[in-house]
């Protein structure tokens, strides 16, 4: 800390005292003189041993006041002196500038303000290093050399104005810098083009507003690229008030003027604030010769906006965007506030006294080094400044508190032995007392306390008093499985300060408070503006009905490249757009930023091409230009401090950019790290740690929007890339450049800036997204109903929003809440609960209870109008129509006991009584449901203002996710409200009242198709849209008679729907345009061209062959139109005319790449450690990889060939298998579109995409036969076309021509023409007669009849999943109750290649397609049966042949069951 004079005499002194500098300077003088003396003498008292009273003197004036012409003469005369003799002018030169350094333990912002305050410390003037054009190498040694010799500067602690501006300094030639500008009361029009500081009128700062300069308030000098709208000196006195000074500077009107101007104007900035002016002087010649032609660029600016936009460079699209926003929203860019740190901004209470109000945003607390500190993090209202500034306070002396729960008699902990002495509450304390001792609790207090509680731990009665301990959270907790010989259970003990600090003053979200007597910090903890301390929670209160203020969001992207030694990401180029006064209760701003900064350094073993910054200056770019990445973290930092966002976005932050930058920050030792988040903190967290935990509690004090999590949460895409983000929600293209590819972008200027356009168009497109997906005012209403942190809420997770929503309505109504599970051992007691399979655990474990009912789907395609009814808001709405409560349902423990056998049903809970008071879960539903309604109704008044429908619609979005979502807490194993029985009854409920609604349809003569937890759908068998609503309605009206508050409605009507098996179905949906028209969109559910594990080119057939079955044509038109799209497409995948990102597959890793046990056999976590061998993003749980399948020489299975599309066009031996893609893509997902149609079926797809049918024709016989076997009787009731349709067919060469002949049936043609099959040859011209070899005929019989029986006896197992199709004859270990589990693929089961029945029928059809008697009494009829009665010698051959099928049928033991042997077992019991 600086040491601080009066401070209410420094606020003063430029006010007070007319004297000047050169005054001042005089006194300095005198004052040496006599400190020398004075000194002497004490040091002779010290000697003596003599105390010495120090007394600090104070200082009136430190500013002399000069008109403005007397000043620039002077600062004209500095400039012309080079006082340095004999040095060529190559080293320091005057320029005119006072730099007061002060306070080297402070940040060199504040240390700027803190020296302009005449403090007194000790004080070094520094002069600019400022070198003429031409001297780099002069530069550069002048600067190594004179460094050292400053010794006032502590550089190692003077962070960004010695090694970072040194740094600067080291590869620019800077020009002359002319002095920076002091701006002061101005009554000009805000943006007008003759503003003497804007450099260039497009760009942000310029059009603050001129009328908010009333306060104490500084301009940001044009070479800055954004505004200044925050740095203070922590804790140190306040900046003088400037308007305040005698000097006026006027504002010249004509345009020779404002070059003298600015040189004049620019000094009070500097003067006040060395670092950031430090950083802005040493800025590249671009900037320099911007500020001194302010002509120039005056003209320059004009041009950008009539040039076409050039898509390689970047300021042209800078220049114009930039130019473009700024007449809408520019003129909110704030300037700079100077907040007078030694009083706070009071505000008059509600009671009359005076109070500091703040609306806090984030919180944050740290268990370990301050328990019992919550600091709160928001925005203060400064009155003289008309503006919202950052503020911390810091909210001590939160106390643990305990509830103990008194036994009925003593106990003995260890025995668990019960004594007959009752327990009064006073042994419990004194208890308390002795084990307080021993955990080293030194201060407590207590008192006696009735309590509730409703939860699931057994054995702790409903309503009890219970001793409540608090204690200062800096004693040690408890462990929370402490008991006593007096009491049974300890509740509270780890609960964290900040929850109490929630709960105990009711704060739900972020909300205007007011601290009552405030106390200013003795030291400063943070980098906010204002700092306030209350000494004890409840001093604070929650003000409603106040709007939230406008907060300063930044959107950040950066550009990295791999150093190839280190292997680790470096940091080339960073952008970040601004708004300064983005509303979270109004519609996103347009454009959504007031101004940006870009800033690019370069790679180790790059340079910056020649004329980069010139070409910078040309394009009109506001570029700051890093030698290195040190710079570069060092510029960001400050800016960082500077802007102050209260909120960060940035796409995949919490995943990548966070943990790079502080990586970064970390390994080139950037001082002050803690910039990047509010709090002032020493030691960086740990980072690269599991959910973001180091990378959230760095930023702390920011809100931290990553609209990757936000995406996942509100929308669906395929995957959440920023590529494929832009193009699902803005609709726009994102060009991207490969990180390999960026060092090549350092041989030329244009290439440079176009990466920096890329930087900037990310930045722009994820601060887009976030106002397109109004991620800020949905997370604000969501943190606001459920009453937990807006930082968690931006990080997604449903569950913990959950639990606080009910954590404030159970501890409003005086229950004792549930601990929060320690993550360790709930993971014991859920592993322990639930069965998890013995084969390596790769199997997903059992479900805890039985979840929603999905009914049978009569599958097919449905040409008439199919309607859609469903339950509105099923869960939440069975919790309030029954009453289900924590409590209101009786229900035993999980933990009172053991269930007897393995398999036992779950036991469900009964229905409340009805005239059970409302359960508290209930009624927060009822909230949100009213609340919701209420506010629907609010959005249909006329002529509502669009501001307010979006915040309606925004705030019902919120209140349908929470309610929704309520229900998820009962039955989410780690959440703190977890109630099996609860989530049990819920789900039984749901299913009862599904087949209540089923049974209810049928009865009125309607039939259900399909119904799924929550809806059902009827086949309305009616072409009459009218029709249908009505009968709807008449559904409805008789089920919703039934209950109370659930309600059935019209979901849909559908006029085709292909209904596949459960949750897959297509239909078109029908959506009225009013007066009986209507048109129809296709809605598709479930399918796997909806899943993102299947190629474009896959989802692309099935579309088409969809909207083929679905569209009016006839079923021959549908089907040829297939046939000819599959043949063109297979044609076109073997040609390879078909692009290669058509073939990649997209799979989600569900944890870190390392982390699965079999890398190998999954493709997307094989290519995602070759990603992360690679450098660059490395990617994580969360992430989708892409991949494509190829031929790589090896005979490895298609899952362990997957590679990245980089690596097929790069490397190689390396090639496309399209045989994959048509058999495991293309023909699963089309062949199950087509099954329900008739004349297409697998075998066919097959045949059409150029594949060997062969393979399927196993596949879809085995699939025939489980549908035969899941119909009782089935096979009796098929027809032997039907049986035998999927058998071999018996070829025969004949002897004589050599044709195969193929026979399928006893006998040929019908009627007159009818003849035994085997009575002539095919190939007419022959004339031959198979009949004659007879003997030959069963000879081949006999060898296929063998070739069967080995097939099936050789064992080939294949999976049953199409993508895997991996064949093994070893049996595995792992078992499901469907059989054994693909070892490959871990999923789907093994089937046999050829089963016991497919082989019997084809024994069956041997002997069927040589049965005489079988076809002449099922197959002919009556006149041809006499035509074939007197072919006796065509009989006989054919009996002998149907001998050696039925030979072999009567080894097989499949068709026999031996009574014996079934039920041989029960013969012992007699």
């Amino acid at each position: 800390m600086a040491p601080v004079s009066n401070p209410e005499k420094d606020m003063d002194a430029p006010d007070g005292d007319d004297g000047g500098l050169a005054k001042s300077r005089s006194r300095r003088e005198k004052r040496e003189k006599v400190g020398r003396r004075t000194a002497l003498e004490q040091l002779k008292k010290a000697k003596k041993g003599e105390k010495i009273k120090y007394e600090v003197e104070e200082m009136t004036s430190v500013y002399e006041e000069v008109d403005e012409e007397e000043y620039s003469k002077m600062v004209r005369d500095r400039q012309e002196d080079d006082w340095i003799i004999d040095d060529d002018g190559t080293g320091y030169v005057e320029d005119g500038r006072e730099i007061f350094d002060d306070d080297l333990d402070e940040d060199v912002v504040e240390k700027g303000k803190a020296g302009a305050k005449g403090r007194d410390a000790k004080k070094t003037v520094k002069k600019n290093v400022v070198s003429k054009p031409n001297s780099i190498k002069s530069l550069f040694m002048n600067s190594n050399v004179k460094r050292p010799a400053e010794k006032d500067v502590d550089l190692s602690k003077d962070d960004l104005l010695g090694d970072i501006l040194q740094d600067l300094h080291s590869e620019k030639t800077t020009l002359l810098t002319p002095p920076p500008v002091v701006t002061l009361k101005k009554k000009k029009s805000v943006g007008s083009p003759m503003n003497p500081f804007s450099v260039k009128p497009q760009t942000p700062k310029q059009e603050s507003p001129a009328t908010a300069l009333k306060a104490k308030v500084i301009r940001p000098p044009p070479s800055d690229v954004v505004p200044r709208p925050s740095v203070r000196p922590p804790a140190s006195t306040s900046t003088p008030p400037l308007e305040k000074k005698r000097v006026k500077v006027e504002e010249p009107n004509e345009e020779d003027g404002e070059e003298e101007n600015d040189a004049l104007a620019l000094d009070g900035v500097d003067f006040d604030e060395p670092m950031e002016v430090g950083l802005e002087e040493e800025k590249p010649e671009v900037k320099a010769e911007t500020e001194v032609e302010t002509k120039a660029a005056a003209e320059i600016e004009v041009k950008p906006r009539s040039q076409p936009q050039d898509p390689v460079l970047l300021s042209t699209r800078i220049g114009t965007t930039w130019g473009q926003d700024e007449e809408d929203g520019g003129n909110d860019a704030p300037a700079e506030v100077q907040v007078d740190s030694s009083q706070l901004p009071l505000v008059e209470g509600a009671d009359g006294e005076k109070v500091f109000r703040f609306y806090w945003l984030d919180a944050f607390e740290d268990l370990y080094s301050q328990p019992g500190v919550v600091y709160l993090f928001g925005k203060v209202w400064i009155e003289s400044a008309k503006s919202h500034v950052s503020c911390c306070v810091s909210v001590k002396n939160i106390e643990r508190t305990m509830y103990l729960l008194p036994r009925e008699y003593k106990t003995n902990p260890k025995t668990g032995e019960v004594s007959d002495t009752p327990v009064g509450m006073m042994d419990v304390y004194q208890e308390f007392n002795e084990l307080s001792e021993k955990f080293k609790i030194m201060k407590f207090k207590s008192k006696k306390v009735e309590k509730n509680y409703a939860f699931e731990i057994p054995d702790v009665p409903s309503q009890c008093e219970y001793l409540e301990v608090r204690y200062l959270a800096e004693f040690p907790a408890l462990p929370s499985d402490l008991k006593g010989a007096t009491f049974s259970h300890i509740f509270g003990t780890n609960t964290s300060s900040l929850e109490h600090f929630l709960l105990s003053r009711k704060i739900k979200g972020p909300c205007w408070l007011d601290i009552k007597t405030p106390q200013l910090n003795s030291q400063a903890v943070s980098w906010c503006k204002v700092e306030a301390l209350a000494l004890r929670s409840d001093l604070v209160s929650v003000i409603k009905d106040l709007p939230p203020p406008p907060i300063t969001v930044m959107s950040i992207s950066l550009k990295t490249v791999q150093n190839p030694k280190t292997h680790q990401n470096e940091i080339v180029s960073l952008a970040a757009l601004v708004h300064y006064r983005f509303h979270m209760d109004k519609a996103p701003p347009q454009p959504p930023y007031q101004t940006h900064f870009c800033v690019v350094s370069k790679p180790a073993d790059c340079i910056f091409p020649y004329d980069f910054k010139e070409a910078v200056r040309k394009k009109n770019g506001k570029v700051e230009i890093a030698a290195t990445e040190r710079t570069l973290l060092g510029f960001f930092l400050a800016k960082m401090h500077k802007i102050d966002p209260d909120v960060l976005v940035g796409h995949d932050i919490f995943g990548f950019d966070l943990e790079v930058l502080l990586q970064r920050i970390n390994i080139c030792k950037v001082p002050h790290w803690s910039k990047i988040g509010r709090l002032r903190r020493a030691n960086m967290p740990k980072l690269g740690g599991r959910s973001a935990f180091a990378e959230k509690s760095a930023t702390c004090g920011r809100l931290v929007c990553d609209v990757e999590i936000s995406a996942k949460e509100l929308i669906r895409c395929k995957s959440y890339h920023l590529t494929e983000l832009t193009a699902h929600v803005l609709k726009m293209e994102r060009i991207t450049v490969p990180q390999e590819d960026i060092r090549n972008l350092y041989n030329d200027s244009p290439h440079l800036l176009y990466l920096l356009e890329l930087t900037w168009t990310d930045a722009k497109l994820i601060l887009q997204l976030m106002c397109e997906l109004n991620v800020l005012p949905l997370a604000l209403q969501i943190t606001n109903i459920a009453g937990n942190v807006m930082s968690r809420t931006l990080m997604g997770g449903r569950s913990e929003r959950n639990e606080f929503l009910l954590l404030h309505a159970f501890h409003d109504k005086n229950y004792i809440v549930p601990d929060k599970p320690s993550f360790k051992k709930a993971q014991l007691e859920v592993e322990g609960e639930d069965d998890v399979d013995a084969g390596k655990g790769k199997r997903k474990k059992k479900a805890a209870y039985a979840g929603g009912l999905v009914l049978d789907p009569k599958v097919g395609f449905y040409d008439k109008f199919v309607l859609l009814l469903d339950f509105n808001s099923l869960y939440p709405s069975i919790i309030q129509e029954f009453n289900i409560c924590f409590t209101t349902v009786q229900r035993e423990a999980k933990n009172s006991r053991k269930k007897t056998e393995e398999d036992e049903p779950e036991e469900i809970p009964e229905i409340p009584d009805s005239s059970l008071e409302m359960g508290i879960l209930p009624k927060e539903i009822r909230k949100l449901v009213e609340r919701r309604k209420q506010v629907k109704q609010l959005m249909k008044q006329q002529d509502i203002n669009p501001d307010l429908y979006l915040q309606f619609d925004i705030r019902q979005k919120a209140l349908k996710l929470t309610a929704n979502s309520m229900y998820g807490c009962l039955g989410f194993s780690f959440s703190r409200f977890y109630a099996k029985p609860l989530a049990a009854l819920v789900t039984h409920k749901g299913r009862e009242i599904l087949m209540h609604t089923k049974d209810m349809v049928q009865k009125m003569s309607l039939e259900v198709i399909y119904g799924d937890t929550d809806s059902i759908m009827i086949n309305t068998n009616s072409k009459s849209l009218e029709e249908v609503f009505k009968l709807g309605n008449k559904v409805k009206a008789e089920v919703n008679k039934h209950y109370k508050l659930l309600e059935i409605d019209i979901d849909g009507v559908f006029k085709a729907l292909l209904l596949l098996k459960k949750k897959k179905y297509a239909a078109l949906v029908v959506e009225q345009q009013g007066e009986g028209r209507y048109s129809v969109k296709q809605e598709l559910k479930g399918l796997d061209i909806v899943r993102r594990d299947w190629c474009d080119l896959a989802k692309e057939c099935g579309n088409y062959v969809i909207g083929q079955i679905l569209s009016d044509q006839s079923r021959d038109v549908i089907v040829e139109n297939i046939q000819k799209h599959l043949v063109e497409v297979g044609e076109k995948v073997v040609n390879g005319t078909i692009p290669l990102n058509q073939y990649e597959i997209h799979k989600a890793l569900t944890k870190d790449p390392q982390d699965y046990p079999d890398k190998k056999s999954l493709p997307h976590v094989h290519v995602a450690l070759w990603i992360n061998s690679q450098g660059g993003r490395r990617v994580k749980a969360g992430d989708t990889i892409s991949y494509i399948i190829c031929k790589d020489g090896s005979t490895l299975a298609a899952s362990q060939r997957a590679y990245a599309l980089e690596q097929l066009q790069k490397q190689e031996g390396l090639s496309l298998d399209t045989q994959y893609y048509l058999a495991q893509q293309v023909h699963p997902v089309v062949s199950r579109i087509c099954d329900p149609i008739e004349g297409i079926d697998g075998v066919l797809v097959a045949t059409w995409l150029g594949l060997d049918p062969g393979q399927f024709r196993a596949q879809q016989q085995y699939q025939r036969e489980e549908e035969a076997d899941g119909m009782l009787g089935a096979p009796v009731q098929l027809t032997d076309e039907e049986r035998y349709k999927d058998c071999e067919r018996f070829s025969f060469t004949c002897p004589q021509c050599g044709t195969d002949n193929i026979y399928d049936s006893v006998f040929e043609g019908a009627g007159t023409k009818l003849e035994p099959s085997l009575m002539r040859c095919c190939h007419i011209p022959c004339g031959s007669s198979p009949l004659d070899y007879a003997v030959n005929i069963s000879n081949k019989l006999l060898l296929d009849i063998r070739r069967h029986i080995k097939r099936y006896y050789s064992g080939w197992l294949v999976c049953e999943d199409q993508a895997c199709q991996n064949r093994i004859r070893r049996l595995p270990i792992a078992f499901s109750r469907h059989g054994p589990i693909c070892p490959a693929c871990s999923r789907a089961t093994l089937r046999p290649e050829y089963s016991e029945k497919a082989l019997y029928t084809q024994l069956c059809f041997y002997r069927f397609i040589f049965d005489w008697e079988h076809a002449v009494v099922k197959v002919l009829q009556p006149d041809e049966r006499v035509r074939v009665k007197g072919m006796n010698k065509e009989k006989e051959a054919y009996r002998r042949l149907k001998e050696v099928p039925e030979k072999a049928l009567a080894t097989s033991g499949y068709s026999e069951i031996n009574l014996a042997k079934l039920f041989q077992s029960f013969s012992s019991l007699k």
